[in-house]
């Protein structure tokens, strides 16, 4: 797809490039980083693209006289062949030595290819990551367990999916085009308690807890855009949720 050369060794790949960009599994990096320090990686920059990783990780790289990096795009890569005009749109985040400025190999490519990036520091890597997970991987299982409800009243798994896509779609372009308060609906914006009782009568016991860790987290961001006339009716959401009154 990308008209370039197929290797079939380490040695080659690194022999013939000057940034090597390892892109495999988290657990296989420090096995990669071990081999390619055996070689001459003096001078050449050598990148992870792990997003829990530090940099630090290519410690031998580093010190077999590499610069190393963690580049790591911010998209959900589920299969290998993603739409080009997609990835287009991916935004970066970039952590390692850039004590050579503008003349930084990395920044160099990165300013080449032209998608977006920021520089943070390699103590973010843990929180970094947490951040990633919050909106992609907990999202899609915040989802799957909404999808499950439909499932519940007869919808097959395709016709749930479809029913809460324009929902789901609207949401995240109100969020891209207004921002979070701004895009907020619903009941606990509108300081419908009775509603939120309705739900606590049916919902799963295993959907409790998280129903409410959410909806307390919506009520503060409805306390900051509404004020005055709903304080009655959002305090009793409070009570209601924190199970002070049933």
């Amino acid at each position: 797809m990308t008209n370039t050369n197929i290797y079939t060794s380490i040695e080659e790949i690194v022999q013939d490039n000057e940034i090597i960009w390892i892109t495999t599994p988290d657990d296989t990096i420090l096995a990669i980083d071990h081999e390619i320090s055996k070689l001459n990686v003096k001078g050449k920059s050598i990148c992870h693209a792990s997003g829990s990783l530090p940099s630090t990780v290519l410690q031998l790289s580093k010190k077999a006289g590499a610069t190393v990096y963690s580049i790591h795009p911010i998209y959900a890569f589920s299969h290998k062949t993603v739409d080009f005009k997609e990835l287009q749109t991916v935004k970066f985040s970039l952590e390692g030595d850039f004590s050579h400025g503008d003349e930084d190999a990395i920044l160099q490519m990165m300013k080449k290819i032209g998608n977006f990036y920021f520089i943070r520091s390699a103590e973010t890597a843990a929180i970094y990551h947490l951040a990633n997970v919050f909106v992609s991987n907990l999202t899609l299982s915040l989802l799957d367990i909404g999808v499950s409800y439909f499932l519940d009243m007869g919808l097959s798994k395709e016709e749930a999916i479809s029913v809460v896509m324009p929902l789901v779609k609207g949401n995240i372009r109100n969020i891209e085009e207004k921002g979070f308060l701004s895009s907020l609906t619903g009941p606990v914006l509108r300081g419908d308690w009775k509603t939120l009782q309705r739900h606590l009568s049916v919902i799963k016991k295993e959907d409790e807890e998280i129903y409410k860790k959410l909806s307390l987290h919506l009520l503060e961001l409805a306390r900051k855009k509404e004020t005055g006339e709903k304080a009655e009716n959002y305090n009793k959401i409070e009570f209601c949720l924190k199970g002070l009154e049933k």
